[in-house]
């Protein structure tokens, strides 16, 4: 194994060591305060540089972890803030980076969906003219958007139209974000799937059926070596995405591993998550069970930053085809 390698698994090992069974999840402080915040941010400025594989890993623990905290939008809108204009960057990324603020970060448009559990204090948006920064307030339209079922973070909706924003970023730096946040997304979706895989394998290796396990059966095996097959596929994926944006500059072929990633999971995670449940059984119809937890985010992560669909085209545009 690369040394690289190594120490990513040894961040993995220290990461899920720290979030397992914590109380406080919602903090976003206690995140700032492993420096997870600011792994986007260069060292100048307070952060721990760019660093989109190591976040990536942190993604993907947080979501095993169902983390209802801020630091999705925090991180995001830290690496936005970073090149921000003096004074707009010297106010809020600070408090990004010690967890004193919230932020969220989304699509750009009029009417936008916020997945967070706590109230916002900033939003970043990513769109085709550049990154956007609103200050929020009472005075912003906004309601909890129950249809998309998320039990571990809320989901809301933000009307932005008359709202006064900041300009921080131009299109190729929003580009670069957006390529970043959808590898985060698919990574938080991968952590939500693979600890509903690993309590799924425990529960069949002691479920008994016919005197026998029922992990023992070869119709259920070839079942969850399809799943594990799915979750190293996607792994795999991710992390090749993850590295192809480490460079200085972004690329097309960085856009397009970010887009293939998140089209390959947004498109079958659920269905994944899913698997999982029929083979619970009886248990995995329970709504208070944690595999519906896990689901209802992975559901919620493919509509966030539009869709299997969309990542599809982005891919096919990027790719020449």
């Amino acid at each position: 194994m690369a040394d690289d390698d190594v120490d990513l698994e040894l961040l993995r090992e220290a990461a899920r060591d720290f979030l397992s069974g914590r109380v406080a999840q919602d903090s976003v402080k206690e995140l700032a305060a492993m420096d997870w915040t600011g792994l986007l941010v260069e060292e100048k400025l307070g952060g721990s540089g760019w660093r989109p594989v190591e976040t990536t890993v942190i993604a993907e623990e947080l979501g095993r972890a169902l983390n209802s905290s801020t630091w999705f939008g925090c991180v995001l809108s830290a690496a936005a803030l970073a090149s921000a204009p003096g004074e707009v960057r010297d106010r809020w990324l600070p408090a990004m980076l010690d967890g004193t603020a919230a932020a969220g970060c989304t699509l750009a448009d009029d009417t936008v969906r916020v997945a967070s559990g706590n109230v916002i204090d900033i939003l970043v948006t990513l769109g085709r003219n550049g990154i956007s920064l609103f200050e929020m307030s009472d005075a912003m339209p906004r309601s909890r958007d129950d249809e998309l079922l998320d039990v571990s973070r809320a989901a809301w909706r933000v009307d932005l139209s008359g709202s006064a924003s900041v300009l921080i970023g131009g299109p190729e730096q929003a580009d670069r974000l957006l390529a970043v946040a959808r590898v985060l997304l698919s990574a938080d979706s991968l952590g939500a799937l693979s600890t509903t895989f690993e309590r799924l394998v425990a529960y069949l290796k002691e479920r008994i059926a016919f005197g026998v396990p029922i992990a023992s059966f070869q119709a259920v095996q070839h079942r969850l070596v399809d799943l594990l097959v799915f979750e190293a596929k996607a792994r795999a994926v991710i992390m090749k995405a993850a590295r192809a944006l480490e460079a200085d500059e972004i690329s097309e072929d960085a856009i397009a591993l970010s887009a293939a990633a998140h089209a390959f999971v947004a498109a079958k995670a659920a269905a994944a998550v899913d698997e999982c449940m029929q083979l619970s059984g009886g248990i995995g119809f329970t709504w208070e069970y944690p595999l519906h937890h896990e689901l209802r985010r992975v559901f919620t992560n493919g509509y966030l930053l539009g869709t299997a669909r969309s990542s599809r085209a982005l891919l096919a545009q990027r790719s020449g085809w």
